[in-house]
């Protein structure tokens, strides 16, 4: 068992959708990765040309009945629509750059790893279970999504070509969900892999009543050498996903103002519903992205809390000496706490969740402010 099993449920549904991520155990890559590249390729300048024509047609109609509506809701609809074709775009382009010029220093981490004989059988399976459930949560929203919408354009008159046309575009949607299950899923296995460190040091400690100097000094520089492999990794899922994440986070927020105010305007036409499932996803969508970051912090400080205790415990009958580096390596460990950051802006981890709530709230009350006052 290696990443390159742990990973394939992932790795495939990626390349099923145009992503080409290489795999951990192939150094010479899929013969089929310039057709996926390819393939990726067109669907992203087909994104981008139907998102044209969408300008091109969509907006000069709003710009003919901006009369009959009101300015907040004016608003709320330019920027909705703005907000999609922004957050579709960008997930794609992100993801396609990160596959391609960073992706492949994350596995090469991931290899180093496997040579170095980091993790065992249990471990391999543990990460494989964490995939295949992304996989299947990720599958499930999809499946919904795609059920609401055809409910909702199904029933409307118009030609068979618009009709199809329109069931196809929200299909892009699954590019921003998809990029979402990959960092969740890579972030969460790297979490497990602090806790499963924090778990081997503690039991190593366990196993003998007295450790000699050579021992001291060779379990240290494993697990400090682990550990800095591990920091590492995180970095390089940094570079990799801060782009994509600065992309979806700031679409949430801007979803979640848009998708409230529509509910507070109490409309008859409007499918409650409809938009509180539309809330409802997207602030799990949300909080999915925030926790995973603090997740991968919280694992990393898990060394400190865990190993401190034993730490003191083994005073009696460890040397002074070997005392001192343990104590160092905690202190070093908790002093460089990994994080994740969306291209350096801001630091995505749960303090996230109160602005979002916050800001929601701040230009909700001035929307409704603004259409109360039309009314």
């Amino acid at each position: 068992m290696d990443f390159q099993w742990s990973l394939q449920p992932m790795l495939k549904w990626m390349r099923c959708i145009g992503i080409y991520l290489e795999s951990p155990g192939s150094v010479i890559g899929s013969p089929f990765r310039i057709w996926i590249i390819a393939f990726g390729l067109v669907v992203f300048f087909v994104n981008l040309c139907r998102n044209a024509i969408f300008i091109g047609e969509y907006f000069p109609k709003l710009d003919n009945s901006s009369s009959e509506m009101s300015t907040p809701v004016l608003w709320n609809t330019v920027i909705s629509m703005s907000n999609y074709l922004f957050v579709t775009t960008g997930s794609q382009l992100s993801l396609i750059v990160g596959s391609i010029s960073r992706w492949p220093g994350l596995i090469q981490i991931l290899r180093q790893m496997e040579k170095e004989h980091f993790f065992e059988a249990k471990h391999y399976r543990r990460f494989r279970r964490t995939c295949i459930s992304a996989l299947a949560f990720l599958i499930t929203v999809l499946v919904v999504i795609a059920i609401v919408v055809t409910l909702i354009i199904l029933p409307i008159d118009m030609p068979i070509v618009t009709k199809v046309s329109e069931l196809l575009y929200p299909t892009l949607v699954l590019y921003v969900f998809s990029g979402a299950a990959m960092f969740s899923c890579v972030g969460w296995i790297t979490s497990d892999m602090f806790m499963i460190l924090a778990e081997k040091v503690m039991q190593q400690l366990n196993k003998s009543c007295k450790f000699n100097r050579t021992d001291w000094s060779r379990r240290l520089d494993s697990w400090r050498h682990q550990h800095y492999t591990m920091l590492q990794l995180v970095d390089k899922i940094n570079n990799c996903y801060s782009g994509l994440l600065l992309v979806l986070i700031a679409s949430s927020f801007v979803m979640m103002i848009n998708t409230s105010f529509l509910i507070m305007r109490r409309d008859l036409n409007l499918n409650i519903l409809l938009h509180l499932s539309v809330l409802i996803i997207e602030f799990g969508h949300f909080a999915m992205l925030i926790y995973v970051p603090h997740r991968i912090r919280e694992s990393a400080s898990h060394l400190f809390y865990q190993d401190a205790p034993m730490s003191r415990s083994r005073q009696s009958n460890t040397p002074r000496k070997g005392i001192f580096k343990l104590n160092f390596f905690i202190v070093d460990a908790l002093d460089s706490l990994p994080k994740i950051t969306a291209l350096g802006l801001f630091d995505v981890n749960l303090h996230l969740a109160p602005s979002i709530v916050g800001t929601t709230l701040t230009y909700l009350i001035i929307l409704c402010q603004f259409q109360y006052s039309k009314n």
